[in-house]
């Protein structure tokens, strides 16, 4: 069964340098933040916890699964990866993908937190705006390469702001999931369990 990874290999380590830093509000309520600020303040606190070296795997996973589950709208994220097929899932479906999907996520960003190799974050001041949502701008600054350029696209949700995309480098990684999912999807016939079957396999950790 084709396997759905997060993001292209490519951009597996943009998107770690990206999303953790921006998912990790460790010490300042997002609250009292204006979307580039909240960027930086998370940013720098987050910089911190990735220099422990000493996480064991499950505090890991603990620690990611607390940041997504804060800073990510992981409802409207998981309804977009979905596509089309979000309109036809059965209640019982919607509430095992929604375990699945923060499951999943949670599997593949602590794997990818052990990368963390000192880089650092440079937000742009001021946000854009892009309909209901805002957009900040970044570079990630690597020690061995060029700047990484990413964009973050965030909506004010319950009175805080919560994460609905990283563009790194031009590329939407929400998107990316989408056509991922939808792949998988596709190519077994159109049934969503197959989707299910293959985010279990990456969630176990096979391949």
């Amino acid at each position: 069964m084709h396997q759905a990874p997060l993001f292209p290999r490519r951009s597996l380590f943009a998107a770690l340098a990206g999303l953790m830093l921006v998912f990790g509000s460790l010490s300042q309520p997002a609250e009292a933040s204006a979307p580039d600020q909240f960027i930086r303040e998370v940013g720098n606190d987050t910089l911190k916890a990735l220099g422990d070296r000493s996480l064991t795997t499950e505090k890991r996973e603990g620690l990611v699964r607390n940041l997504l589950t804060n800073h990510l709208d992981l409802e409207a994220v998981g309804r977009f990866c979905l596509g089309r097929y979000s309109r036809g899932i059965t209640p019982e479906q919607k509430k095992e993908y929604d375990a699945l999907f923060e499951d999943y996520l949670t599997k593949v960003y602590s794997q990818l937190l052990a990368q963390y190799n000192g880089e650092t974050l440079d937000v742009r001041d001021g946000a854009r705006a892009a309909g209901s949502e805002a957009v900040v701008e970044s570079q990630i600054n690597r020690q061995n390469g060029p700047p990484i350029r990413v964009e973050w696209k965030t909506h004010q949700k319950d009175g805080k702001p919560l994460v609905t995309d990283v563009i790194v480098e031009g590329v939407s990684m929400a998107f990316t999931q989408r056509q991922q999912f939808e792949s998988v999807i596709q190519n077994n016939g159109g049934k969503i369990d197959a989707l299910f079957a293959a985010m279990k396999k990456q969630i176990a950790g096979r391949r």
